[in-house]
């Protein structure tokens, strides 16, 4: 079993309607079957704001969400004082401040793989990026 850290986008396409939304929910649903997921503030932070910005789901609608489908598989990862040390050397690599907050939790956390549609991580060394093939 592997630790893996989940970014916002694949929660953001299984909270909204897409043409490929049975996709990314199998993949997610082998992600928790098989790995040990993780996620932060920030995480929660970007799915209510992009569903709700992007995609007009109710706020309502995204918090039942994160209470049905991902809280229950999802470990919480909280935010530290040395996450803001860590960001700012992550900034060297991922220009993004939350991706940059993102990296300094699972660098913290020692855990090396993201699930995310970002290339952006590609950048930071010791993180290895996972995504699914549409």
């Amino acid at each position: 079993m592997t630790n893996i850290f989940i970014d916002t986008n694949l929660l953001v396409y299984i909270n909204t309607p897409n043409k490929n939304y049975d996709k990314y929910l199998s993949f997610y649903e082998g992600l928790i079957r098989e790995d040990r997921a993780f996620i932060n503030m920030i995480v929660i932070d970007e799915l209510l704001y992009v569903s709700g910005k992007k995609y007009k789901v109710p706020y309502n609608e995204t918090l039942e969400f994160i209470e049905s489908l991902v809280f229950p598989f999802a470990t919480m990862l909280p935010l530290e004082e040395v996450d803001y040390f860590l960001m700012e050397e992550m900034l060297r690599y991922c220009p993004q401040p939350s991706g940059s907050i993102m990296a300094a939790s699972m660098k913290r956390a020692s855990i090396e793989t993201i699930i995310s549609e970002d290339n952006g991580f590609d950048r930071i060394p010791g993180i290895k990026r996972k995504w699914l093939t549409i």
